[in-house]
């Protein structure tokens, strides 16, 4: 019998605050070790903190840096943390960090903080992240969903939830996550604009953008067999959330999020 391993999602950030690094390659707690990844950060502003944490703002803590990105004294970051050390000062991992701050104002916008924290979560749930071009969008083309097609013309009732499902097929530019098995990934979607329904993503031919994709349970099952049909790449992925699609042009999410991983 073969057992199913268990996808490793990442931790969560517990410790999410706003600081300016002080000193490049230097800890303030001696338990830390030094290397070009551990900076002396002073907490400008706490956005969110367990107890343990709450009070630090103002003072200098350790932070282990997860980008190798070069960085200079007097740069202003977010950093999402989780605790790490403690000692005669406090040290704690970066899970990210965004140059994103308002240097002008001090000014923190909590409701881009939340959607980038949502937008990291989905990432560490997706089964593929990809960037690319929707070049085609069709009705589905599954026996399964003929059948359904059928079954609900033979009736004069149909579902005012219906999800009108289509496929966005995807030229994929590059795999950020994943490994798609051809250059074209199809998605599945639903058309509706119903409430129950209005919220997933929606695409047209043309758009392009990074795709955060999740496997459909009905993929999930053909991954175990060994017939070449059950293991067809269409409509092997679905989207369920506003976060899973964000254009070329729009800032921070998926776009940060792949910015950091790549200088990891």
């Amino acid at each position: 019998m073969r057992v199913k391993s268990k996808k490793r999602v990442a931790p969560a950030a517990t410790f999410i605050f706003k600081g300016t690094i002080k000193k490049i390659k230097a800890a303030t707690v001696t338990a830390a070790p030094v290397s070009n990844r551990t900076c002396i950060v002073t907490v400008d502003q706490i956005i969110e903190a367990p107890q343990n944490l709450a009070g630090y703002a103002g003072q200098d803590i350790t932070v282990e840096l997860n980008s190798r990105r070069k960085l200079n004294v007097g740069d202003i970051m977010i950093f999402h943390s989780i605790s790490w050390l403690f000692g005669e000062g406090v040290a704690v991992r970066s899970l990210y960090e965004e140059i994103e701050a308002d240097t002008t104002t001090g000014h923190v916008d909590v409701g881009t903080r939340r959607k980038q924290r949502k937008a990291r979560q989905l990432f560490n749930e997706a089964d593929l992240v990809i960037s690319g071009k929707v070049v085609e969008v069709r009705l589905p083309k599954s026996g399964a969903s003929k059948k359904k097609a059928a079954a609900a013309q033979a009736t004069t009732h149909v579902s005012e939830h219906d999800p009108k499902w289509r496929e966005a097929v995807i030229e994929v530019a590059e795999t950020h996550k994943g490994s798609p098995a051809k250059r074209r990934v199809v998605i599945r979607f639903p058309a509706s604009t119903d409430v129950a329904w209005r919220r997933a993503p929606k695409f047209a031919a043309g758009e392009e953008g990074y795709f955060m994709l999740h496997q459909s349970a009905q993929a999930a099952r053909g991954r175990g067999t060994r017939k070449s049909s059950e293991a067809s790449p269409d409509s092997s992925y679905t989207v369920r959330d506003p976060h899973d699609f964000q254009p070329y042009s729009e800032p921070g999410g998926i776009k940060s999020i792949i910015e950091s991983e790549s200088d990891s």
